[in-house]
């Protein structure tokens, strides 16, 4: 059995008082919640080793603590597991649980497609065939030349390699089709507050580039997440956004209890 320090029992009730409660907590209110029976002039020694250690901050000199976005960002990587799939049937639960949490959501399609044929239509379009899909194209020789030379490349691989060379009207044209793949969307003013003018690229699901894992973080008080769901019976990606204060675990919790 692992035993917890007191130092970090005390910084996880602080995290957990806060998330619950959304405002400071002083040592007499936090040592009434705690399970195990701690002083308030010892938790008092405390606030002020981990207000040293820059773990928790406090907005008035007499007022109390809370967890610094630090300390959350910590607490996140530590908490949160993506290795499960969930299910989601409920689209109307999950637009309340992204109220009540005020996350950001987007539901979209994931089916991988790739490219498997790129035909010359008289010199005029390019036909760009997919698993699923066609996009077409104005006609170009030497793009014609380059995509044929990348038969094969799944959808996302290739909007990547969009970006990297220039081809934007194919860029344009493939987040386009990945907009009518959208499943769910809600809490868009949120997505607003997060990235400000360029807030419309994070509607799309071409947002999912900007994860290098399943946990990202924007600035100091925001954070992302993609998961894979099952939404309605079909396999999907759930991508996620909002301040680090929010209560990231109840609210997978409470969707995985309605599964």
């Amino acid at each position: 059995m692992i035993k917890v320090s007191k130092r970090d029992m005390i910084l996880d009730s602080i995290i957990q008082a806060y998330l619950s409660d959304n405002a400071p907590i002083g040592s007499s209110e936090l040592g009434s919640r705690m399970a195990m029976s701690i002083p308030a002039s010892t938790i008092r020694v405390y606030f002020k080793k981990l207000s040293d250690e820059g773990a928790i901050t406090q907005f008035h000199v007499s007022g109390g603590r809370i967890p610094t976005a630090a300390t959350m960002r910590d607490y996140w990587r530590a908490r949160l597991n993506f290795d499960e799939t969930l299910d989601i049937a409920n689209p109307n639960l999950l637009k309340l649980l992204s109220d009540k949490f005020e996350i950001y959501a987007m539901i979209f399609e994931s089916k991988t497609q790739t490219l498997n044929q790129v035909l010359n239509l008289n010199n005029r379009f390019l036909i760009l065939s997919f698993s699923e899909d066609e996009i077409a194209l104005k006609f170009n020789s030497k793009v014609e030349k380059f995509l044929s030379n990348l038969i094969g490349i799944d959808l996302d691989r290739l909007e990547l390699t969009c970006m990297q060379v220039g081809l934007n009207e194919l860029r344009n044209k493939i987040a386009e089709l990945k907009r009518t793949k959208i499943r769910f969307l809600e809490n868009e003013k949120i997505a607003l507050e997060i990235f400000g003018e360029s807030f419309k690229n994070a509607l799309s699901p071409s947002f999912e580039m900007v994860f290098d894992s399943n946990l990202v973080f924007f600035g100091e008080n925001y954070l992302g997440m993609k998961l894979g769901v099952n939404y309605e019976g079909k396999e999907a990606k759930m991508l996620c956004a909002g301040s680090i204060y929010n209560d990231y675990e109840r609210f997978l919790n409470n969707l995985k209890e309605a599964a």
